[in-house]
């Protein structure tokens, strides 16, 4: 499968980002999704010059507010022949064109400006790292993790979307066929949002578990966070306002409010970071999850002493930097080597792709 990958790299047009973003010039653009891709993507096209008129997203809590001074509307607000290109920004953008597609509108697209301008797109960074894709896809514990890093890698090769459709699994951070969960477990959701995952495990538990440690750093998704699991017992439920990272201080934050909050110098807010191997108290780590928006080596490097002792299950996302594919699980490998390896993917397009540590 590897070599597949390899031999792919030569048929690769280099320019097809570039083209792309000189064929939106003049035109009228509305973003399909209002979340953090949407933001992001927004963003880049103002950058260049391109006329960004719309959000549009079927959140009604969304509709009529205004994102960086753009409105997002309903998808009903935009007639089929309103002249709109329509660039879908979700993480699996497929199922969104084909529901448009059904719907009569048109200038429909889903080509993946965000990615393309974090560089997920070059293959010279894949050829450059090739000794470390092969150390990555060795350490890979069975067949469904080598053909998802496959196939991740043909499609940031390619762009060819349908490299997805053999891939995509359920039951995000807790895959039975990997591992299964006690009545002890104790559970650090590192990037808690809303608090999602937390119930996701509590129902995965049967609410039979010890303990919960949960890290958000934005202030807007921890009051979502306090709210939603105001009805969990405060002697199982610990709550920080605050990112993990490799030490424990005070760092940039760009907080959005939503789910697309990042680690940046250049932030408009400041957020206090913690090391987890200062922050846990008796209850000893079980299940580590961390989908933190890029900052998940630095937060490994921030809990290598539990690791090293405590050997918890890991789920760490490993799509939010171009080379993370392969990085983190070589981080984790030299975390502990004792650990085996797994991919699994949960979206057609390059969101959502967790390496577990068991």
């Amino acid at each position: 499968m590897l070599t597949q990958v390899h031999e792919l790299l030569s048929a690769r047009n280099e320019n097809m980002y570039n083209d792309y973003i000189s064929s939106l010039k003049g035109r009228n653009i509305a973003l399909y999704g209002a979340g953090g891709i949407g933001y992001a993507t927004g963003n880049i096209l103002k950058d260049k010059g391109l006329n960004v008129c719309c959000f549009i997203d079927d959140d009604q809590a969304k509709q009529g507010t205004y994102i960086d001074g753009i409105n997002v509307v309903s998808l009903k607000d935009i007639q089929h022949d309103a002249g709109y290109i329509i660039l879908i920004c979700t993480p699996s953008p497929a199922c969104i064109y084909e529901k448009l597609a059904s719907q009569g509108y048109h200038d429909i697209q889903y080509f993946p400006v965000l990615m393309a301008e974090k560089d997920y797109y070059n293959t010279s960074l894949i050829q450059k790292h090739k000794d470390k894709i092969n150390k990555t896809y060795n350490l890979l514990a069975d067949d469904l993790s080598r053909l998802s890093f496959c196939n991740i890698l043909k499609h940031r090769i390619t762009m060819d979307f349908s490299y997805f459709d053999a891939i995509v699994s359920r039951n995000q951070y807790f895959p039975s066929e990997i591992f299964s969960l006690t009545g002890q477990e104790c559970l650090v959701d590192g990037g808690a949002y809303h608090g999602e995952t937390i119930v996701e495990f509590i129902n995965a538990t049967g609410n039979s578990f010890k303990y919960i440690y949960a890290f958000e750093p934005d202030r807007q998704n921890f009051n979502h966070l306090m709210e939603n699991t105001g009805y969990i017992a405060e002697d199982r439920l610990k709550l920080m306002n605050a990112g993990l990272y490799s030490e424990t201080g005070k760092i940039g934050f760009s907080s959005l409010g939503n789910s697309g909050s990042f680690v940046s110098e250049a932030g408009n807010d400041v957020i206090s970071m913690v090391r987890l191997d200062e922050a846990i108290g008796e209850h000893k780590p079980t299940y580590i999850k961390l989908d933190i928006e890029g900052a998940e080596e630095a937060a490994l490097g921030g809990m290598k002493n539990t690791i090293a002792a405590y050997r918890p299950k890991l789920a760490i996302s490993i799509y939010h930097k171009s080379d993370d594919l392969w990085e983190l699980p070589l981080v984790i490998h030299s975390l502990n080597p004792f650990y085996d390896i797994y991919i699994r993917h949960y979206s057609k397009g390059l969101y959502e792709t967790v390496c577990y540590a068991v």
